[in-house]
């Protein structure tokens, strides 16, 4: 259970910071590179942590494992939203 909550904060903390830094950055604020470096980089732990979780699932076949593994490469946030709120249910 603990996984779960860690993921879902991971994803939501990582949203919050890329819009803040967006919002920075089109206010021409101080610090917005900074914080949208940080929020990409908390997106870019999660992408590696779904694809790990997906890689690592007994309950779906090979066939689905790609498909996440290229969703999450490719559509990182789609897909990420996708299996947050969806996908995520199935699979663990």
């Amino acid at each position: 259970m603990e996984t779960n909550n860690s993921l879902k904060a991971l994803f939501f903390i990582s949203f919050i910071m890329i819009f803040i830094g967006a919002y920075f950055k089109i206010m021409h604020w101080g610090y917005s590179e900074e914080i949208l470096i940080i929020g990409l980089l908390l997106s870019l732990a999660y992408v590696i942590l779904g694809i790990i979780e997906v890689n690592n699932s007994t309950k779906i076949e090979k066939s689905e494992k790609m498909i996440w593994t290229v969703g999450f490469i490719f559509l990182g946030s789609v897909t990420a939203l996708v299996y947050l709120f969806s996908g995520r249910k199935r699979i663990i």
